[in-house]
């Protein structure tokens, strides 16, 4: 309906490009008071993510926010506060949790297809540059943890629960912001999960749930896979996994893997693929599910788990900032 920005220009371009009937305004402020408006995504920079929120709450708008919810659990729970106070629907974009992809292993693994889940190994690291992306080096919206590693923890606790951080290892810059971070955390019944996010290097940036009979590999990237392939193995029978160099199948995958006319084929020459790739779609498919039977909080993106994720990337970054020299 209409686009709120802090440029005239670039917000006036939006406008025009998807022919918003509302315009372009300068605020939420005016954002929600446009005829025809029934709910606000703000997409801001991290650091501008409480303002937009609070301002559409106080405008009784639903809200969905592109994650992180906040830069720091304080901010978290003050739009938590907010939203609750008013009776207002608030979700935190964190899209993957939406996904079909997620849902129907997260289904499997709850079906006991790989047994018990033990361990869970992410990775989301991606190199950037302060020249082109300088939002992820500067400011209190910046750093890893926030921009990916909120992914990482999402999923994690989506799957085991409440998370205790047991020990984080990682980079920051002169300016303490943090570049890379590693983190074992541990559910409740002692299932850990070891995730890495970075903003300076390239990293697998894939997951894998490892069960007591089983274990799911996603495809990359993370943040939208196109399946996953579970795999199972009979404890009761010796293993014999693949070992040596790369047999026939393997090299005859990669060759196809390489030819973007072919790669269906090399997906097609994979076991047990399940899934199918998602997007922004689902999620908003998602909230307005939510809003039509009058929900206030999303049950795939509860506002709790929005703030136990923050809590975790806050004690996180304490100590890493702590353990710089």
């Amino acid at each position: 309906v209409a686009v709120a920005s802090r440029s005239a220009g670039t917000g006036g371009d939006f406008a025009r490009r998807f022919a918003l009937a509302g315009g372009a305004v300068d605020s939420v402020a005016a954002l929600a008071a446009v005829p025809g408006v029934d709910a606000i995504y703000v997409a801001t920079p991290n650091a501008a993510h409480r303002d937009g929120v609070l301002a559409a709450l106080a405008a009784r708008k639903p809200v969905l926010c592109e994650k992180p919810l906040a830069t720091s659990h304080a901010e978290g729970a003050e739009i938590v506060d907010a939203a609750r106070r008013a009776g207002v629907f608030c979700m935190e974009g964190l899209w993957s949790l939406c996904l079909p992809v997620y849902r129907d292993a997260f289904a499997a693994v709850a079906r006991g297809e790989i047994g018990t889940l033990r361990e869970i190994h992410g990775n989301f690291a991606v190199p950037n540059s302060p020249d082109t992306m300088p939002r992820l080096f500067a400011g209190p919206g910046a750093g890893a943890l926030l921009d990916r590693g909120v992914y990482l923890l999402a999923l994690s606790q989506a799957l085991l629960g409440p998370l205790r951080l047991c020990a984080v290892r990682g980079d920051v810059d002169a300016d303490g912001t943090d570049l890379a971070a590693t983190l074992v955390l541990e559910g409740a019944d002692g299932a850990r999960a070891v995730l890495g996010c970075a903003i300076d290097r390239l990293g697998g940036n894939g997951l894998t749930l490892v069960g007591t009979t089983g274990r799911i590999v996603f495809d990359e990237p993370l943040s939208c896979p196109g399946g996953y392939v579970l795999r199972r193995a009979d404890p009761a029978t010796p293993f014999s996994g693949p070992g040596g160099l790369p047999g026939p199948a393997a090299r005859i995958k990669a060759r196809l893997a390489g030819r973007p006319r072919l790669r269906h084929l090399a997906r097609a020459l994979r076991s047990d693929i399940r899934g199918r790739p998602g997007g922004l779609a689902d999620q908003i498919a998602h909230v307005r599910a939510c809003l039509a039977r009058g929900a206030t909080e999303s049950d795939l993106v509860p506002l709790d788990g929005s703030l136990a994720v923050l809590h975790l990337i806050d004690a996180a970054r304490a100590a890493l900032r702590n353990a710089a020299p």
